[in-house]
């Protein structure tokens, strides 16, 4: 079988790399068209062909700024380049546009040309970006959805976001292609999970947050639900691994606030085994972001036995029952993830537990078998 990935936003993003090295593993050819702005870009990402040779890179130096405004263009473009360079040496079975817009227009068009089914990755961007702001495309989008073979949501927050934004017209048609896939964490957070949970005190808590400091992850509110919970009685700290625009406005409020002395910022952190170091030290995992595609980390944090707190409606809210890994929250409701951090420690040997056994669900093998069954006719 021979399989065209239409990817955009490869270069930069190691799951692709990781989901390509697994499909590889099963057996399929696959050609990966990665349309670029800069040189420099190309080859990024590469994995070793010594050891893949099944997999064939197309990088297209083809775009520019204006892109961005002209889709139809762009669209076209990249019609074009992959006619020519791809198209024309060899058969291809199936298309994976990796997201709705920037790579499922190409797609759509090759089908419409050459008959090629192809699936669809829904992204953040395809529905917080393109969909809200680019109106006029959006006939075009129900199109692309009308057509794909199946719609792949990384996450049920997301299948149920395009659920509430789609047309009835439309979502009748199409809603029976949705498929949920998630992401899977890189293999060093299975071979290193912990083996059960570490014993916790129930008055002294560590609260882990690791992300870009800016105003989407709000980082804000969880030194403010550290804060409370040291009102409340506990002997809590906070370890923050990130950078970000708002680092410094999130310092001056622990001062502000009489704890900076609990937190840790640890700033920008790259290294495994430093990560893993630093989640070794905590007990809850607390990321209520505004918005949050999936969010690799809390799987992550889970592997290490740590219960997490997710935001209700983004990431992985959806994958488990409220209590089994952690919970959902208002991510602006100060009180309510105190609340839900309270009910954590007092089942947390369970919840730790079961947090490192649910990591399990999340191997790049299982992911890449799960899309098999959707690549195969």
């Amino acid at each position: 079988m021979n399989l065209l990935h239409i990817c955009s936003y490869y270069i930069g993003n190691k799951l692709y790399s990781n989901l390509t090295k697994e499909i590889s593993k099963i057996g399929i050819n696959q050609d990966i068209f990665i349309p670029v702005r800069k040189p420099e870009h190309i080859g990024m990402n590469k994995l070793n062909h010594s050891e893949f040779e099944s997999v064939n890179y197309y990088y297209a130096n083809i775009l520019n700024r204006s892109d961005r405004i002209f889709y139809k263009s762009k669209m076209n473009k990249q019609l074009h380049w992959a006619e020519n360079q791809i198209l024309t040496n060899k058969k291809i079975d199936m298309i994976h546009a990796h997201t709705v817009f920037s790579d499922g227009g190409t797609a759509y068009k090759l089908y419409k040309k050459y008959g090629i089914n192809y699936l669809l990755t829904v992204r953040n961007t395809d529905i917080n970006i393109f969909f809200k702001y680019a109106v006029h495309l959006r006939p075009l989008m129900y199109n692309i959805l009308l057509n794909a073979k199946k719609i792949v949501f990384i996450s049920y927050a997301y299948r149920e976001k395009m659920k509430s934004i789609l047309p009835n017209n439309i979502l009748k048609q199409v809603e029976n292609k949705f498929v949920v896939i998630p992401n899977g964490i890189e293999s060093y957070w299975h071979i290193n999970k912990a083996p059960v949970s570490v014993r916790f005190s129930d008055k002294q808590v560590t609260l882990l947050f690791i992300g870009l400091v800016d105003k989407n992850k709000n980082l804000e509110t969880v030194i403010r639900v550290c804060n409370k919970l040291v009102k409340k009685g506990y002997d809590a700290y906070l370890n923050v691994i990130g950078d970000g625009p708002m680092l410094e406005k999130n310092k001056k409020l622990s001062n502000k606030l009489n704890i900076d002395e609990r937190i840790n910022f640890y700033g920008y952190i790259n290294d495994k085994d430093k990560i893993k170091e630093i989640m070794n030290k905590s007990d809850i995992f607390v990321l209520p972001s505004l918005k949050e595609t999936f969010g690799l980390v809390y799987v992550e944090a889970m592997s290490q036995g740590l219960p997490v707190i997710y935001s209700k409606g983004e990431g992985i809210d959806g994958f488990f029952r409220d209590g089994e890994i952690g919970y959902s929250v208002d991510s602006k409701s100060v009180n309510q993830i105190v609340d839900r951090i309270s009910n954590i420690i007092e089942q947390y040997e369970t919840i730790s537990n079961k947090s490192i056994y649910n990591s399990e669900s999340f191997k790049w093998n299982e992911i890449a078998r799960r899309y098999l069954d959707i690549y195969n006719p």
